[in-house]
């Protein structure tokens, strides 16, 4: 009966920290899937953001067309002027050039966002499986613990008296 308090009490220890570990590590991993998902957001965020501006620089080309046909009309020039024209198709491009840098843009960003959060998720499972680990480490420590401390692994304790040796060829000498 002597020994089956400190018995039950490393093996209570034992349990306490491997749910410790686990509810700790479950707690870490259930934060790092939730950084995951806003960094997923974030990625859908910034994709949308870039769309917007890559249309907001096509319509400042359109803008900036219609301002340059006024302007070329009210000098006395034509629409088929090749000097009109040309600076027409160079707006035109410059217009198209942001717009797609935007979407490069925006898009790069969102990519960055999407390796992070799988990261993230990366992470988390790793936490879940180092949890795992320490916990079946825990509990062999544990047990091999209370081999040696009440399961004969260790030095007799007091109440126990040691097994009588036997010394070969004794029992012959000095009979």
């Amino acid at each position: 009966m002597a020994q089956a308090i400190p018995l039950a009490l490393t093996a209570a220890s034992a349990a306490m920290q491997i749910g410790g570990g686990l509810s700790a590590a479950s707690a870490q991993a259930k934060s790092l899937r939730g950084e995951a998902t806003q960094l997923d957001a974030m990625a859908g965020t910034e994709r949308a953001t870039s769309q917007r501006s890559a249309a907001e620089q096509h319509r400042q080309a359109r803008l900036l067309q219609s301002r340059a046909l006024a302007v070329a009309a009210s000098s006395g020039g034509g629409v088929s002027d090749p000097t009109v024209v040309n600076l027409l198709s160079k707006l035109s491009g410059e217009g198209a050039y942001r717009a797609a840098t935007a979407l490069y843009e925006g898009e790069e960003s969102a990519r960055s966002k999407e390796m992070q959060a799988e990261a993230k998720r990366t992470e988390a499972k790793n936490v879940k499986k180092a949890a795992l680990f320490s916990a079946a480490g825990t509990a062999l420590g544990a047990a091999s613990s209370m081999y040696t401390r009440f399961g004969g692994g260790g030095a007799p304790s007091a109440d126990k008296k040691p097994a009588p040796t036997h010394t070969p060829g004794a029992w012959y000498v000095g009979i």
